[in-house]
C-alpha cells in the first residue's frame, strides 16, 4: 500500500509539474516591444502597437489579433509554405474565397461595386484588410521582414480602406474619429515602407 502511495504520489507531482512547465513555457510570443523583432523595434515604436484596446492598431482590433495568433501556428506547422496559401485559408474562412488581394482604390467605383456584393459590404472588406494590414506587421514583429507580396497586398489593402474613410462618418464627432482614423493609416502606411 506504502509502495501505491508513493507512486501515487510521485506520478501526481510529475504530472502537476508538467502541467506548470506546459504553462510557464508561452506558446505565444506576446505582442510587446520588447518581444519584437530588432527590425519591427526599430520601425513599430508607436505605444499603439502593443495596446490590445486600440481598435486601429493592428493587432488591437480582434481581426487583427486573431490574424496574428493564427499565423504564428500556422507558420510554426508550415514554416516552408507559400504564404499566399495562409491568406487563401484566411479569405475562405471569411467567406471570400478568390478575393484579389490586389485591388486597390485607385478605381474607387470598381470598388465600391465589388464591394456592394458582399454580404456585409464594406465591413466585409474591413476585415480582409485588417487580416492583410495584421499579417504584414505580423510578419515584421515576428521576422524582422516583411514578404514583397504581403507588402503590396497590405499597400492595396490601405489604399480600400482609404476610399472608405467617410464610412467613418461626417458628423463632427466622426470626423474628429474619421480624421484619427487617416492618420493612423498614414502612419502604419509609412511604417510598412520602412519594412
Amino acid at each position: 500500500m506504502k509502495r501505491l502511495v508513493r507512486a501515487s504520489a510521485i506520478l501526481f507531482c510529475l504530472i502537476i509539474f508538467g502541467i506548470y512547465k506546459g504553462q510557464a513555457s508561452p506558446k505565444y510570443l506576446e505582442i510587446e516591444w520588447k518581444n519584437g523583432s530588432d527590425a519591427a523595434k526599430k520601425i513599430m515604436t508607436s505605444e499603439f502597437y502593443y495596446d490590445p484596446l486600440d481598435a486601429w492598431s493592428p493587432f488591437g482590433n480582434d481581426i487583427g489579433s486573431d490574424t496574428y495568433y493564427l499565423y504564428c501556428d500556422w507558420k510554426k506547422e508550415h514554416p516552408k509554405e507559400d504564404i499566399r496559401k495562409f491568406i487563401d485559408g484566411e479569405l475562405v474562412s471569411s467567406g471570400y474565397p478568390g478575393f484579389n488581394l490586389y485591388l486597390d482604390g485607385k478605381n474607387p467605383e470598381r470598388l465600391r461595386r465589388i464591394v456592394n456584393t458582399m454580404h456585409n459590404e464594406y465591413i466585409d472588406l474591413n476585415a480582409i484588410n485588417n487580416k492583410v494590414i495584421a499579417l504584414a506587421f505580423s510578419q515584421l514583429f515576428l521576422e524582422g521582414k516583411i514578404e514583397p507580396e504581403v507588402k503590396i497586398w497590405a499597400e492595396a489593402a490601405f489604399s480600400r480602406e482609404a476610399v472608405y474613410l467617410d464610412f467613418w462618418g461626417d458628423e463632427k464627432e466622426e470626423m474628429k474619429e474619421r480624421k484619427e482614423r487617416e492618420e493612423r493609416m498614414n502612419q502604419l502606411l509609412n511604417d510598412l515602407r520602412k519594412a
